[in-house]
């Protein structure tokens, strides 16, 4: 159920960020989703990494990672060691629970954004 409810929440950012990203910028989502030993398999082969964060926001040669969480979601241990590695490169890497977490993460990081939320 929990996995669920992260892809609804997965879903709205993405569909958020098609309106809201500048023209320029380029983003797209990561696909981890355990499919069973054989696709793990075919997917390592590869090059497909695990714990790459969910989505990525590139603006000016810049990445900007994004990892998509419930409130209640956990990072995972291979999560939490990517993280530290692509933070150890320079990419900034944020833990986001909502769209206001992402819009904040991106504007940190000047990011004009198109639109906001009304509250």
């Amino acid at each position: 159920m929990a996995q669920h409810e992260e892809d609804k929440l997965h879903t709205f950012i993405w569909k958020a960020l098609q309106f809201m990203l500048p023209d320029d910028a380029v983003a797209w989502s990561n696909e981890n989703r355990q499919c069973g030993p054989r696709e793990g398999f075919r997917r390592k082969q590869r090059g497909c990494v695990p714990g790459v964060p969910d989505m990525v926001v590139n603006w000016k040669g810049r990445p900007l990672y994004i990892e998509i969480k419930t409130p209640k979601g956990t990072i995972s241990k291979v999560q939490r060691d990517m993280h530290k590695r692509l933070k150890a490169t320079g990419a900034p890497v944020a833990v986001c629970r909502s769209l206001e977490d992402v819009m904040y993460f991106l504007e940190t990081h000047d990011v004009p954004l198109k639109a906001a939320v009304m509250a």
